[in-house]
């Protein structure tokens, strides 16, 4: 396919595309969004300790821009065909990890579905690896970096220079996506939420310190009822990513353990402390209706960040790119990838 025939045939999967609130909207995504899908590039590389890390390039094939995309937790690269579909009807090429310990990539513990990981500064370590991977294929060409939530988090470490010896991949933007810079603790007041996890954290590795195991009530992946889920309003797109779940057992990532949740109360911590070092500019997108992270974490921290363009996406809930189309458009109008429905 040459290069103009792929441009109007990217054209037309997104013209084809019903709204999300449209019965036919699933259909799309089994056809057209599919079709989109089947070029992918699905690779991956090791990690400095050896750790196996999958991820997934939409090229180009002429030299692009490039969209990388760091997902949330639990969350694996095949759920954002529709992202990077969007991204690569702007001409740009796309890349996504699965971060360690999920999707595709290697677990970390001897339970499948724990959601672990032993240092958060693995998955900073694990991106400046990807980057150095993709810097050959990127070349000269600029590229943005668009991560969500524990994924936004990894991100902002890494263009901070968190745990980094060398500089970080020059991109010329970042998109943050609900950004996990404080964890929703409810019913628990957060001060009491934190002390919990380091006491159990503690306690733990007093008593089976080789062992990783689930935080109190955590438990393998289940599917919730739509009306159940806290990530968006979706019903169509929630559909599709739990179809994921449910066609791909491999990726399946159910609660975090108690390491897990020490690692990001830490991460948590230092944040006010480095990022002001993030020197590239920064969209910085609140979900109005998130019921995950802390919102008013988000708010202080936005204030470190130099350059910084900090909205909220009013009545979204925690998933702001898998939302219903209302809700979503808004988001990629700020990021400047929106296309008419």
């Amino acid at each position: 396919m040459t290069n103009q025939a792929l441009k109007a045939q990217l054209k037309a999967w997104l013209a084809a595309r019903p709204s999300d609130t449209d019965p036919s909207w699933l259909a799309w995504s089994e056809n057209e969004l599919a079709e989109f899908w089947q070029r992918t590039e699905h690779l991956e590389f090791k990690a400095r300790d050896g750790v196996r890390i999958c991820y997934g390039v939409w090229p180009q094939p002429e030299p692009s821009p490039w969209l990388i995309l760091l997902p949330g937790r639990i969350e694996a690269y095949i759920k954002y065909q529709e992202v990077a579909l969007e991204w690569a009807a702007k001409g740009y090429s796309v890349a996504i990890i699965d971060h360690r310990g999920q999707g595709f990539s290697d677990r970390l513990t001897d339970r499948h579905e724990h959601g672990h990981v032993h240092r958060f500064a693995d998955y900073v370590h694990d991106i400046a690896d990807w980057m150095e991977v993709l810097a050959p294929r990127i070349d000269n060409q600029p590229a943005k970096l668009l991560a969500h939530s524990m994924g936004a988090a990894i991100g902002a470490l890494y263009l901070a220079g968190y745990a980094q010896a060398k500089a970080p991949f020059a991109f010329e933007k970042a998109m943050l996506c609900s950004p996990m810079m404080g964890i929703n603790t409810k019913p628990w007041p957060a001060p009491i939420g934190k002390a919990v996890v380091r006491a159990g954290a503690w306690l733990k590795r007093k008593i089976a310190p080789e062992r990783a195991h689930y935080f109190i009530a955590m438990k393998d992946y289940e599917t919730l009822p739509f009306d159940e889920n806290r990530l968006t309003h979706s019903r169509a797109r929630y559909q599709f990513l739990s179809e994921q779940y449910h066609q791909h057992p491999r990726i399946r990532v159910g609660g975090p353990t108690w390491q897990w949740l020490t690692e990001a109360l830490h991460v948590i911590d230092i944040m006010p402390k480095i990022l002001g070092r993030i020197q590239v500019p920064v969209l910085l997108l609140q979900a109005g209706a998130d019921e995950i992270v802390d919102l008013a974490a988000q708010e202080r921290n936005a204030q470190y960040i130099q350059h910084v363009d900090f909205h909220v996406i009013k009545g979204s809930a925690h998933e702001i790119l898998m939302e219903t189309d209302a809700i979503r458009n808004r988001a990629l109008a700020l990021m400047g990838v929106s296309h008419p429905q």
